[in-house]
């Protein structure tokens, strides 16, 4: 399963306008997989993000269901203007014998003030 997120608008604006608006400042894709940890294979997301307009900080929130099994946690990555990051997050507590599996995410930046 591969899961994009675009954000982005035609420009009617100019550059400065563009910096101000509230857009997501990056691009998303994500793919669940599995992997092999010790003699036990767990689920796996894989994903990557690239900066956009304007330096950000993402909140990333990652949740998977395999059977009766539910995981879930909470990434924070710092993306500058057109940096490309690519990580992967094992569920270690949700071994694949947990049964077919799904996953969601939800991300959002977080303002420069922290709050």
């Amino acid at each position: 399963m591969v899961l994009s997120v675009l954000a982005c608008t035609a420009p009617e604006n100019t550059s400065e306008d563009l910096a101000t608006q509230s857009l997501l400042p990056f691009e998303y894709a994500a793919q669940l997989d599995t992997v092999e940890l010790g003699a036990e294979r767990v689920y796996r997301v894989h994903y990557t993000l690239v900066g956009g307009l304007r330096d950000t900080t993402v909140r990333y929130t990652l949740q998977l269901i395999a059977g009766k099994v539910k995981a879930h946690d909470t990434l924070i990555e710092f993306l500058k203007t057109g940096d490309t990051l690519v990580g992967d997050y094992l569920f270690v507590e949700v071994p694949v014998s947990s049964g077919k599996a799904a996953f969601s995410s939800h991300l959002e930046t977080i303002p420069p003030n922290g709050q």
